[in-house]
């Protein structure tokens, strides 16, 4: 059994974190049933609602970017 940690951030997600691959995960890459065998609990936002807290790169607007719907023609 692959050995996991449970790690529980502040915006209230959870994430499920190996910290020892068993011998089968080695050698098919095939995930077993995760065995927790370790709680954290810490105050930090997690990597998905931190990203959305983050203020904008002040030199967004001097990036060209194509327009996903403009229509090419050859």
């Amino acid at each position: 059994m692959c050995n996991f940690i449970q790690r529980e951030y502040g915006c209230n997600h959870h994430r499920f974190i190996a910290s020892k691959w068993c011998d089968l995960y080695t050698v098919a890459h095939k995930r077993c049933p995760p065995d927790v065998t370790h709680f954290e609990c810490v105050n930090n936002l997690c990597g998905d609602c931190k990203a959305k807290t983050l203020p904008p790169v002040p030199w967004e607007d001097m990036i060209k970017r194509h327009n996903k719907h403009a229509i090419i023609s050859l």
